[in-house]
């Protein structure tokens, strides 16, 4: 019910709610002002405050509930203040108290998207605002205070200094019989700064992230002077014990050649949120490399490649998108209700690694949703990877799920920043350098030539079809296509005041549903994109369509090799084999490997075999698949001398239900023929 302020009778001057938050356990927290205790909500714990104990929300659960019946009776003047320390900004409007009904009636004092802060009132039917034009640092204590007076309006104060005024004449409205709330607005809210249209994001809730305490009401306006002293009272304060937020990619340092499973850890608040296991994600790790692979929860299993300085690079999903829904991606899925992960293979020679998804909407609606089979559009990625620091990824879909003309897009660059972190602090103003297979290349810069939206369809060198990041890191990430890919370096969306790329921090971490919000602190990990590219599409069987690129990391800055491997790739030199006992299958792009079969299962015979390598079809590291050769271990010659295991080449076992294949992984370089002898030790 809407009442009008009442008159204020005469009481004490102290506070008539006072939350110390010195529990330390429990799911209620005690007003010991007015004795009474109320209920929390969601994830929550009890770190030291500035005094005592503080209360730390979980960013999206925790809340306090005081119900409506029993909370202050506020009149024509009334105080608010709290300590707060954030460990990241809240995706809109978040009230560190509110007391609001409908929009209509009541009050709400707290944080805006950008670190603001201040008080909304309802006066007369319309809400009266008065922000704060300092925004308050993220990881430190701040005294926050607002107080408002029929007579003159409302004041803000920051660490005991105004820091904001609204003058005004006009009583509060109060929404009396609705539950006061602390840390969370009272229904599902869209976030600020809301890419385009806005179709793909829809209301969600969240909560604050950090830590509070000595929350106080007052019934009457308090003076500068007393919010003064109540910040120098309780300073200095200790700093806020608010984890340092990375992005996980399990132990440092190089590892053993191979996928893992584990369980990563990024902040305890975010872990506490899922209900998983000790294999939720996956690891891939080489041999003296500090670079990996991790499949992870926080981006929805779509993999990143990690530096070894801990800089992030992922890529996109299958997308696709309408005027209604906005995107369909794995983006939207930040749950992981579509989205896993498994190991294939994994031993000396290579590692697989299966991700399934579907591509849904923020409404967790499926792209090309059949109503009479039930099914929408999944898709199978596969990933292949070598000691060499490569992988083929291979990307399939039914084809009658994803009909000609429907837009879509499987690739797209996306450097991410870390909490704390800039674009300027991870990517050269040079971000991108294209090359093509003659070696010719070229640097594209932010901003710049970017700004010209022309850049888009005459990029240089011609036919390009090899990208290279420009990290700021020693090694860098690098993506080789199929000649025949239309590649373009992305224009747009960029707002000079908060980058120079256009960055977004829906995605990843985000539990928030949404397909785009602009980025406008570097608080969270952030994520923008800098190319995509369409590579051609194959037809598969059983009625799927595929598509296949190399992705890595280059040692060499130059990328200099980088030329030489696509053409290893997509201009293999011919194998030709000899011997009773086996067929060639020939070579399977999409797996960068050459394809035999013994004659027998499980009795191997030997192998001759000439790789015909060129300088237009040079050899650079060899994979073979022998299927049916069983367990028999292998040896090998190269041009007649013996192969050394582990430096020269490397071999694992696939095992089915058919039998068991082996797989040998040789490590060299040619631009003229070879010949091998494979044979069972």
């Amino acid at each position: 019910m809407i009442r009008a302020a009442p008159a204020l009778a005469a009481q004490d001057s102290g506070p008539v709610s006072h939350w110390t938050f010195d529990e330390e356990s429990g799911p209620t927290v005690l007003d010991k002002a007015a004795h009474i205790k109320d209920a929390v909500e969601g994830l929550f714990k009890f770190p030291p405050g500035v005094f005592g104990t503080g209360l730390k929300f979980d960013g999206y659960t925790t809340r306090v509930i005081r119900k409506g019946n029993a909370a202050p009776r506020l009149g024509d003047a009334f105080s608010m203040d709290a300590w707060i320390a954030m460990a990241a900004l809240p995706w809109n409007w978040c009230p560190i108290l509110s007391q609001e009904a409908n929009g209509l009636a009541g009050y709400s004092f707290g944080i805006g998207s950008r670190g603001e802060f201040g008080l909304k009132v309802s006066v007369r039917g319309e809400w009266r605002e008065c922000l704060s034009q300092v925004r308050i640092p993220v990881g430190k204590w701040a005294h926050v205070a607002a107080v408002y007076d029929a007579a003159t309006g409302i004041r803000l104060f920051l660490d005991g200094q105004e820091a904001g005024a609204l003058s005004f004449q006009g009583k509060a409205v109060y929404a009396g019989r609705v539950d006061l709330l602390i840390g969370m607005n009272p229904e599902k809210r869209k976030p600020s700064h809301i890419v385009g249209g806005g179709a793909g994001t829809i209301e969600g809730w969240y909560a604050f992230d950090g830590i509070m305490d000595e929350i106080r009401i007052f019934n009457r306006a308090l003076a500068a002077g007393e919010l003064k002293r109540a910040y120098e009272t309780r300073t200095p304060v200790p700093p806020p014990e608010l984890s340092a937020r990375r992005l996980p990619s399990g132990p440092p340092g190089p590892g053993r050649f191979g996928a893992y499973y584990t369980k990563l850890k990024y902040d305890e608040s975010w872990d506490a949120l899922w209900p998983v296991g000790p294999a939720a994600d996956i690891v891939v790790e080489f041999d003296d490399s500090p670079i990996r692979v991790v499949f992870w929860r926080g981006t929805r299993y779509g993999p990143a490649w990690v530096m070894e300085n801990g800089q992030w690079i992922v890529d996109q999903s299958m997308e696709t998108w309408n005027d209604t829904e906005g995107c369909y991606e794995h983006m939207e899925d930040p749950r992981c209700l579509y989205s896993h992960v498994r190991i294939l293979e994994s031993n000396e020679a290579r590692a697989v690694v299966h991700w399934r998804y579907a591509p849904v909407s923020s409404r967790d609606h499926f792209s090309g949703f059949d109503e009479t089979s039930g099914w929408g559009l999944w898709v199978d990625e596969y990933y292949y990877f070598y000691p060499d620091l490569k992988a083929v990824r291979k990307i399939t879909w039914p084809s009658r799920l994803l009909p000609d003309g429907t837009p879509s897009q499987i690739q797209e660059t996306i450097p991410l920043t870390q909490p704390g972190q800039d674009t300027d602090d991870i990517l050269h103003s040079e971000a991108i350098t294209i090359l093509n297979l003659k070696g010719e290349r070229q640097a594209y810069s932010w901003p710049g030539e970017m700004n010209d939206p022309n850049m888009q369809s005459n990029l240089k060198p011609v036919n390009p079809n090899i990208q290279v990041v420009n990290l700021k890191s020693k090694a860098k990430p690098f993506i080789i296509f199929e000649p025949g890919c239309r590649m373009r370096v992305y224009v747009g969306r960029v707002r000079n005041e908060v980058s120079a790329f256009s960055a977004y921090n829906h995605f990843p971490i985000s539990l928030y549903p949404s397909d785009g919000r602009f980025a406008v602190s570097s608080d969270k990990v952030a994520s923008f994109s800098i190319s995509n590219t369409s590579p051609p599409r194959h037809p598969g069987p059983d009625s799927t369509t595929w598509a296949a690129w190399i992705c890595g990391v280059a040692e060499d800055a130059s990328g200099k090799e980088l030329p030489t491997i696509a053409r290893s790739w997509a201009a293999a030199p011919e194998l030709a084999v000899r011997g009773a006992g086996v067929l060639s299958e020939g070579y399977d792009l999409s797996q960068r490997a050459y394809v035999l079969r013994v004659r027998e299962p499980g009795k191997p015979a030997p192998i001759e075999g000439e790789l015909r390598a060129s300088a237009e079809s040079p050899a650079a590291n060899v994979a073979l698949i022998v299927k049916g050769w069983g367990d028999a271990a292998a040896v090998l010659k190269v041009d007649g001398r013996a192969a050394k295991r582990g430096q020269d080449f490397r071999t694992g076992s696939i095992r089915s239900l058919e039998g068991t294949d082996l797989i040998v992984w040789i490590k060299i370089e040619a631009a003229r023929p070879v010949k091998f002898n494979l044979s069972p030790q």
